[in-house]
Formats: structure tokens, C-alpha cells, sequence
């Protein structure tokens, strides 16, 4: 009857533990109303229509600059670190889950007894015994009926229990959702990380070919001033150019010069910045292009909705709310009833020197419900702790959605009004180029001086570097419009 009224009092609970968990909300039903209905059907600015294409890194038709992302992928140790991070967040799911399943244990006991006895006592031997399971290491008792003599035994014995707690409300398998979140979350952190790597490399990479093309238009400028220098310098001899004019020219010979020496370090520095983050040496020895790549396809965007599902750091933000709202649960179901059972079975032998051997065989079954009562507070604080922290990661949700909008509106306005500056420049530059080889025609045959040539030149050279940098912030505008939309590569991962 008291077996039968154990597992009476069990099989409810075997039958509550079967009850599925609320799921949270997922997306923009994670958004307020009003920030839900904020968010437009397209982008405002000005953008090419289309899904967002993945494999961003081989869209810039650069095997070299796929290649050295690759190499970042592999050997970057804080990639290999957050990598580490989301193996440690799966071991933790392992540990949550593990509440779930009966604790079964095994006892093995061997114990040498003795004990100097005087008198009858009139009482018999003790058949060994295991104790309570898991805890108590005593043997059998000792001999207890003998006269004036010595008592000594072997006890030894095997015993094995298991504890298992019903997960009637579901407090076990919400802290183990909550960690499975976490570890989704930090999974998304990764892919973040390794997508921002790349995009680190990319920016390194087209800062290293503007570093050398800028080197390269203030070697072509200094060549020219050179040029002029001795021009100059005959002219004086000659008696139609003077010291004025000899110094200005020197002056912004000096200036080229200098250009070029600032050029060359900012190239050797975008050398050792890449790398770093392919974890070699910073020496500033690689090797590299020196011209950007060309023939560029406008970027599709998709929608802006797209990017709650899409971008790794709103998907890690949604996994972090997930967590919060489990723990919400877990945290209610810590007030309410908690029902465990338990069994403990084994078998114990005493070897009684001189007189033979006892052998015991025990078990118990158990059911019991323990019901908070008063903890000074403790699990309604506790509650509304997870409560709190639900409503602050339904917030920073909120909040990463709005920078990640802002991030793709910032990088579509800037690569408009790049290209557009873009193409004056090189108007600019291709102008600027043509009034030089008027202006050195019309100084041979002595219409013109030789300042309107030093400020011509000027005027080329600053137009060309203007011109290289924008061509080299479109470029990297392009890599942070790739990160802002999430659309991922294809390269080696982890």
C-alpha cells in the first residue's frame, strides 16, 4: 500500500512535466507599437532595389582581398577567443538540461570493525547496513552479544539511489531555454564578430592602396616640381627667372616631398594594421595592389524589416530578450510547489570473525512536495529582478534596431553623396591636368610665369589626392554598407 500510494503521488507530476513552454516574442513583435509603425516599407535614401546578395566579400571582384580576408578568418585569436565563447555558452545548455534527468549514484562500502566487549548484553548482532544513500559511510553495527571478549568484521557492501525533481511548472526547462538563448545569442555575437573582421580587414585594405596611390601622385607631383627646379635654376642663369622665383620653387619641391613622406608612412601603417588582424608580425612588409578595384554593382538593400532577421547583432539582441523572458518564468515557478522522488536500493554483507556471515538487503521509495513559504522577500525580489531585465532587453532591442537602421541610411546617403562628389573630381582632376601642358606651352613661349605653373600644379595635386580619397572612402562606405545590412560571406569559417 505505501508503494502504491508513492507512485500515486508521482504520476501526476510525471504528467505536469510534459507541459510546453510560452515563447517569447521573436522580431518586431519584439518592437513597441509605435516603433513597429515607424519603420518604412523602403529606405529613404537612395538605394537599389533587390535581396540582399550574400558573399559580400567576392562582390568587390578582388581575389587578393578575399584571400587576406580568409587568412583574418583563420588565424585572428580574438575570432579563435569568440569562437571558444560560444563552445563554453553550448557546455552551459548541457548543464542547464541536465536538471531534467535523475540523479543516480553509486555507493561502494568496505570498513574493518572492532570492538573489546565485557558482560552479556543480551542482545543480538546487527546486520550490516549502507546508511542513508550518499551520505552516511557507516557499516553494519557491531557485535553485541558476547562475554569478556574481542569483536572483529569485515562489512562491506554496494548500494545505488537516484533523485528526480518533476518539472511540473516548467522551472527547469525555462532556465534551460533561457541558457539555450544565450547560447543562440552568443553564436550571433560570433558571426558579428567575424563579419565586423572582415570589414576591418577591407577598410585596412583599400586605406593601404589609397596610402599608395596618394604616395604615388605626390612622387609624380615631386618629379614635376624637380623638373621645374632645374628649369628654373636655368632660366635664372639665363637671366629670365629670379631668386623669388628659384626659392618659390624650391619651397614647393620641399612640400612634395614631404607629401610623399607622409604617404609612405600611412601606407606602411594600413600594412601593419592588416597585419595584425591576420595575426602576423606588424613589420609593414606585405605586399599588396595598388590600384582599387573597379566595375562595382550597386548594392541591393531589401527592406528595412529585413534587417531585424537578417544582421547578426539584432538577432543576438532577440536571443538576449529570449533569455530574459525565460527567466521571467523561471523565476515565477521558483515560488510554487516543487515535488521530487527519490529510491535508494542495496545489499551489505558483515563477516563476523568466529561466527559467520549477516547479509541485509534494503530500499526505500520515496515522493515529497517542499512549498515555499517565507524567504524574507527573497523570490518575489527575484522575480522582479527578471521581470525588470525582460522590459531593459525589450529596450536595448528597440535601440540596436534604431542604430541598425541608421547605420544602412548613413552609408546609402554618404555613398551617394560620394559618388556624385566623385565624379567632379575627376572632372577636376582631368581639367587641372590639361591647363599644366597649356601653361608649360605658354611658358616656353613666354606668355606665362612660372608661379601660374607652381599653382596649376598645386591645384592638380591637391584635386588628385581629394580624388583618391573618395575613391577610397566609397569603397570602404561600401564594406560598412555590407556590414549595416548583414547580408554575410562565404569564406572559410570556423
Amino acid at each position: 500500500m505505501q508503494l502504491k500510494a508513492v507512485f500515486t503521488c508521482a504520476l501526476p507530476c510525471l504528467v505536469f512535466t510534459g507541459c510546453a513552454l510560452k515563447q517569447p516574442p521573436v522580431g518586431g513583435d519584439i518592437l513597441t507599437e509605435y516603433a513597429r509603425s515607424q519603420v518604412p516599407g523602403s529606405f529613404s535614401a537612395s538605394h537599389a532595389k533587390g535581396r540582399v546578395a550574400p558573399d559580400w566579400i567576392r562582390s568587390f571582384n578582388d581575389p587578393e582581398l578575399t584571400r587576406i580576408v580568409e587568412d583574418a578568418i583563420i588565424r585572428n585569436p580574438d575570432l579563435k577567443a569568440a569562437a571558444e565563447r560560444v563552445e563554453a555558452s553550448r557546455a552551459a545548455v548541457r548543464i542547464a538540461a541536465a536538471a531534467l534527468y535523475p540523479r543516480v549514484g553509486l555507493k561502494g562500502l568496505g570498513e574493518r570493525q572492532g570492538m573489546e566487549l565485557d558482560g552479556d548484553l543480551g542482545r543480538g548482532i546487527d546486520p550490516a547496513s549502507l546508511g542513508s544513500f550518499g551520505l552516511d559511510l557507516t557499516g553494519g553495527s557491531s557485535d553485541t552479544r558476547s562475554e569478556d571478549s574481542s569483536s572483529q568484521r569485515w562489512t562491506y557492501g554496494l548500494g545505488i539511489g537516484a533523485t528526480w525533481e518533476a518539472d511540473v511548472w516548467g522551472r527547469i526547462r525555462a532556465r534551460k531555454a533561457a541558457a539555450k538563448s544565450d547560447s543562440l545569442a552568443m553564436e550571433a555575437t560570433y558571426e558579428y564578430a567575424r563579419q565586423s573582421l572582415a570589414a576591418q580587414v577591407a577598410r585596412a585594405y583599400f586605406s593601404a592602396i589609397e596610402a599608395a596611390q596618394q604616395a604615388a601622385n605626390a612622387r609624380e607631383t615631386l618629379k614635376l616640381y624637380e623638373d621645374y627646379l632645374k628649369l628654373t635654376d636655368v632660366r635664372k642663369n639665363q637671366g629670365f627667372s629670379s631668386d623669388y622665383e628659384l626659392a618659390q620653387v624650391k619651397s614647393r619641391t620641399a612640400a612634395a616631398r614631404d607629401t610623399l613622406y607622409a604617404a609612405e608612412a600611412a601606407h606602411s601603417k594600413a600594412i601593419r594594421a592588416i597585419e595584425v588582424v591576420t595575426s602576423y608580425y606588424p613589420a609593414g612588409k606585405k605586399r599588396l595592389r595598388s590600384s582599387f578595384p573597379s566595375s562595382l554593382r550597386p548594392v541591393p538593400t531589401g527592406m528595412p524589416m529585413e534587417l531585424l532577421e537578417r544582421r547578426p547583432d539584432l538577432i543576438a539582441a532577440e536571443r538576449h530578450f529570449a533569455a530574459a523572458f525565460h527567466r521571467v518564468h523561471e523565476a515565477k515557478a521558483a515560488r510554487l510547489p516543487r515535488l521530487a522522488v527519490s529510491a535508494v536500493g542495496g545489499a551489505a554483507s558483515a563477516d563476523l570473525d568466529g561466527v559467520g556471515v549477516l547479509d541485509a538487503v534494503n530500499w526505500s521509495l520515496a515522493a515529497g512536495v517542499v512549498q515555499p513559504i517565507f524567504f524574507g522577500g527573497e523570490l518575489k525580489a527575484a522575480q522582479d529582478l527578471r521581470t525588470a531585465e525582460q522590459r531593459a532587453a525589450a529596450h536595448d532591442y528597440t535601440a540596436t534596431a534604431l542604430r541598425a537602421f541608421e547605420d544602412v541610411e548613413d552609408t546609402l546617403d554618404s555613398e551617394y553623396h560620394l559618388r556624385r562628389r566623385q565624379s567632379a573630381l575627376e572632372d577636376m582632376v582631368s581639367s587641372s591636368g590639361d591647363s599644366i601642358t597649356f601653361g608649360r606651352k605658354q611658358l616656353d613661349e613666354g606668355h606665362s610665369d612660372m608661379f601660374t605653373i607652381l599653382r596649376l600644379v598645386g591645384e592638380n595635386l591637391a584635386a588628385k589626392i581629394e580624388l583618391t580619397k573618395i575613391r577610397a572612402a566609397r569603397l570602404r562606405e561600401r564594406v560598412n554598407l555590407h556590414l549595416a545590412l548583414g547580408g554575410g560571406f562565404s569564406t572559410t569559417s570556423k
